[in-house]
This record gives C-alpha cells, structure tokens and sequence, in this order.
C-alpha cells in the first residue's frame, strides 16, 4: 500500500502528465510564482512634523498553466518600525497577477544611523483543488533595505539679546551657539541674513558674516561669534536690527533658526567753544547734573533769606538790661524781691511771632 505522500505525488503527477503535449498542442507550464516591488530601498521619513509611515506596492504572479494559491510571508526583524502586508494569500489563474501594499510605519526622530533589511517569500500552496506538497514547492522571494531619511533641524541660541549701544567705529562682538536636533551629524551654519541693509548703513564685518561647525546629533556647537563694526561716521542717532540665521547643510528643506540683535548708534555732539570734553556726556548726565545744580543753588538762596531775616529781627527787638543793685542785706532778704517780680516780662523776651519768621524767609525768595 502506498503512503499518504507517495499517494499525493503520483496525483500531481497525473495532473501533469494530462497537460501532456500532443501533437498540435502547446507544452504547459509547471506551477511556479514570481514576486517583484516596485520600491527596494524605500526611505522612512521620521520627521516630526511628518507621518512616520512609507508604502510601497508589491506584486505576485503566476506564470503558470494551472489555477494556483498562494501564500506570501514577510522576514523582518525591524524593532523601531513595522512592516504590514495589506494581503498575505491569492488565487490567480494562468499567468495572471495581483499588486499588493507593504506598508512601514514607525516613531519620528529616528536616528538615520538605522536600517532594516527585508523579505518576501511567495509560495504556491495550492495547484487546482489538489494541495501542493512541500517536496514540489515552488516559491519565489524579493529583498530590499529600508533606511530612515535624514532630516535636519537646528536651534540658535544668543544668550544675550539685550540692545547693544554704540558709537562711531565701535565693534560689538555676539556671540551664540547652536543645537542638532536632527537625526544625524550635521554642519549647521550661522549667517547674518541683512548684511546688505547693514552695510549701505554703514557697517563692516571684519570676522565675515557667517561661521559654520560640524554637530554630532543631539549635540550643541561651541560658544561661536560674529563681530559687527558701527559706521566710520554718526550723523543721527538711529536703531538698527542684526539678524542671525541657523541653517541645517544636510536637508536643505529644514526650517531655519533665527533671533535678532538691536544696535543703537549714538551720534557724536560737539560742543562747540566750551571745549573739555563736554560733548562726550550724554543727555541723560546732562540732566542729572542740571537738577543737582538747581538743588544746590535753592538751599544757597534759602540760607541767605534766613540770615537776612534772623538778622533784621534782631535788629528791631529791644535789648533787656535789668538794672544791677548793690545791697548788702542778707541773701534770705533778697530772696523776697522775686515776690514782686512781673512774669509778663519773660514775654518781652520771647516774642510770640516767631513762627512769622519763615513766612519772612520765603518772602524774602
């Protein structure tokens, strides 16, 4: 008796044998597939303003004279990302072919160090309504990389934004440093984007206008500087904006850093005759020095007035003279006097319109 597998052979080889060629007949072709993508190195963009997701289509066929099944299973041992068949199993008849998705989906920010290979394997199953043994297999693969597309992103950091003030000639040094937060090593470069506005003003850049330093990714450059010289010649104060740019030179498509500096140019004032430096102080000195002036001169003006005025009250009170006795009684005796002696008096001394006298002083201003 002849085993199961046995059994089955000798099927299939009947099945064959009855597409036997005759004399005016075409030979038909063996079970067998093919599979093909359209797309083996698909690049996964792992932006994070993106969908991390990549497809790509795919196609089995069967060459064959016979009605087959098939089966298509995936090797893949990506960790970060997914890969998915929109179908796994066909039936297609005599030389026909179906398209099929492969679909990869992941995280962003992936680093763009990674890449995963993958496969394909497509096997007939089934030949007709007889399934196709293991030993007759036929099967057909494809293989393909997936890799992580680069994308850049940068950020300019200037510590110092305050207003930087300056004269005719003067040089003003900015300084910054920026990050890779992109997913691979990047040169970043740094520019000064209005160099043309600046320098009808009058500016000069006597370091160049831009500086550039390879960055690891996720790393941050080192404390980096551009210096930005004033005009020769100030005839107006005025204001001005110094834009510094950052720029990814690995993706050009990447979106650009950028922070600004205001510059205040200060004009110089002459001073004419009065010479010694004057024209060097500036206006809000000025006006320090003009209200302590003032202060002082005040209190000057106010203590004369006083004088003046304690002075001529002076002048019009009376002076007091008690007359002096000798006596040569005995003290105890003397003591009696006081017992006549007005207290009213003491109110010639001690006028009671003293508090006029600053009415007086201000009078006197």
């Amino acid at each position: 008796m002849l085993s199961t597998r046995r059994l089955g052979l000798f099927v299939v080889a009947l099945v064959l044998c009855s597409f036997a060629p005759s004399a005016h007949a075409q030979a038909p072709t063996a079970p067998g597939v093919e599979i093909d993508c359209d797309d083996k190195q698909p690049e996964l963009d792992v932006h994070p303003l993106n969908d991390p997701v990549v497809e790509i289509t795919c196609t089995v066929k069967n060459p064959s004279s016979f009605q087959e099944s098939i089966s298509v299973e995936k090797e893949w041992d990506g960790l970060e990302v997914d890969m998915m068949l929109e179908e796994d199993t066909f039936d297609l008849g005599p030389d026909e072919e179906e398209d099929f998705k492969v679909t990869f989906s992941g995280q962003t920010r992936i680093s763009a160090d990674i890449a995963y290979d993958f496969t394909l394997v497509a096997t007939v199953t089934n030949v007709g309504m007889l399934e196709w043994p293991e030993a007759l297999a036929s099967n057909a693969t494809v293989s393909g990389d997936l890799k992580i597309a680069t994308f850049g992103m940068v950020d300019l950091d200037i510590s110092d934004k305050s207003t930087r003030t300056v004269n005719q000639g003067d040089e003003v040094k900015i300084t910054f440093q920026f990050q890779n937060n992109g997913n691979d090593d990047d040169r970043i470069r740094v520019s000064i984007t209005n160099t043309a506005e600046l320098e009808d003003a009058g500016f000069t850049f006597p370091g160049g206008t831009s500086v550039a330093e390879d960055v690891s990714e996720g790393g941050v450059s080192t404390v980096r500087e551009l210096t930005v010289r004033a005009p020769s010649e100030v005839a107006e104060d005025e204001r001005y904006q110094v834009t510094f740019q950052a720029q990814s030179e690995n993706d050009n498509d990447a979106p650009v850093s950028e922070s600004s500096i205001s510059i205040q140019l200060e004009a110089s004032n002459s001073a004419g005759g009065l010479g010694g430096g004057l024209e060097e102080v500036d206006k809000d000195t000025l006006v320090m020095y003009g209200s302590i002036g003032a202060a002082v001169l005040f209190g000057l003006i106010f203590v004369v007035a006083l004088a003046r005025t304690l002075r001529r009250r002076a002048n019009a009170q009376p002076m007091y003279v008690p007359p002096v006795e000798v006596d040569d009684e005995p003290e105890e005796d003397k003591l009696d006097e006081f017992d006549h002696l007005d207290l009213s008096d003491l109110d010639d001394l001690f006028p009671e319109n003293d508090g006029d006298d600053f009415d007086d002083v201000f009078a006197e201003l």
